[in-house]
């Protein structure tokens, strides 16, 4: 089995963050709460999947280090908390909107 790279493209769409694979195939980021309303998904320690690996992949563009393994665990983290605090964000070790907006460099 060889191994497949997949690159990320980030952009606001309406006010909503959008992250998709090069080859344009959606990654599933925006979420929809019960009456339609568009949010980003927030994510925390435990999280996992396509939205984690965007997130590692946007902090190693900030200059981190993180295995872009979909996981979000304690190096994830502390990686975050890093870029956070570094762009004067709370340090909270979550990835919420205001995060995703300065990873994408808005």
């Amino acid at each position: 089995m060889t191994e497949q790279i997949i690159k990320l493209v980030a952009s606001f769409e309406d006010g909503a963050l959008v992250i998709e694979r090069q080859d344009g195939q959606p990654i599933s980021i925006i979420t929809h709460e019960e009456h339609d309303t568009e949010c980003i998904e927030v994510l925390e320690i435990g999280a996992f999947g396509h939205a984690v690996k965007a997130m590692q992949s946007l902090l190693n563009c900030h200059g981190q280090h993180l295995e872009e393994d979909g996981i979000f665990g304690s190096l994830s983290q502390a990686s975050l908390s890093i870029f956070q605090d570094e762009h004067k964000l709370p340090a909270t070790g979550c990835c919420d909107r205001q995060t995703w907006e300065m990873l994408i460099g808005r």
